[in-house]
């Protein structure tokens, strides 16, 4: 599904591209018919001004007969006024350069600057929105798509089983043990009794082995090497339905202080 998903976007960009050729070679077309039908259109006015030029040069040539000599005498001629201010200059430039780059290439400018701008913005999209480039890149040239989705811890009974036969356990054993594994990382479900055992263990339903192994492995440093054992119908009836129960045996009694 991710393979279908990267192809799709790749056809979604290369379609991109060729309509954006399509539309740029559509408005070169449309710019070399208004090029040409100018042209066509000012036929006349080059030929007028090309036998104007022919006239003036002519008579520019012909010596004049009684004109009086230069004498010097004459005033001169007032000095032109101050020329366009840095600003207007500026702008004319500009206007100059545009028109000269605007002749010259074959690819109109604004037509440039529009595809440059069609070109980011499906970048935009193919990195963005379809996620073909990811933002995160495992090791090497393998990259992974899917992300790893942790399940929650199963819920864990804490009981008390530091009761002898016929006795009561002692008080706050549940309760301490069952810090430690909150702070281990483990939900804690029933706090409770479960009778007389002579060893902690953990105990687990049903295809929760490996978690009670690795619970158990958490508690080590707390409550020691607990046996890891499938839940008897005992302690599966003061579990209030969790999947694994840690019943603190009268070996570690001692951890309510």
């Amino acid at each position: 599904m991710d393979l279908l998903k990267e192809i799709g976007a790749i056809l979604g960009f290369v379609a991109f591209g060729g309509f954006a050729v399509l539309v740029f070679m559509t408005f070169q077309q449309a710019r070399h018919l208004r090029r040409l039908r100018e042209w066509a259109g000012r036929a006349p006015e080059r030929a007028a001004a090309e036998q104007e030029r022919s006239t003036s040069a002519s008579e520019a040539t012909m010596p004049r007969i009684g004109a009086p000599a230069d004498t010097g005498s004459e005033r001169a001629e007032p000095a032109a006024a101050s020329g366009p201010g840095r600003g207007e200059r500026l702008r004319g430039e500009v206007a100059f350069r545009y028109e000269e780059l605007d002749k010259r290439s074959p690819v109109s400018p604004l037509v440039l600057v529009l595809g440059l701008l069609a070109l980011i913005v499906a970048a935009v999209i193919v990195t963005g929105g379809f996620g073909l480039f990811g933002s995160d890149s495992g090791s090497g040239t393998e990259q992974t798509t899917a992300r790893t989705v942790t399940p929650p811890k199963p819920e864990v009974a804490v009981l008390n089983g530091t009761a002898p036969e016929g006795g009561v356990g002692v008080p706050g054993t549940a309760k301490t043990a069952s810090v430690f594994v909150k702070d281990a990382g483990w939900k804690v479900g029933e706090v409770g009794d479960a009778g007389s055992f002579p060893t902690s263990s953990v105990m687990f339903e049903s295809g929760f082995k490996s978690d009670a192994e690795e619970l158990a492995s958490d508690l080590s440093d707390q409550l020691g090497d607990l046996e890891v054992v499938a839940i008897t119908s005992e302690v599966q009836d003061v579990a209030n339905g969790a999947d694994l129960a840690v019943v603190v045996g009268q070996d570690d009694q001692g951890i309510a202080g």
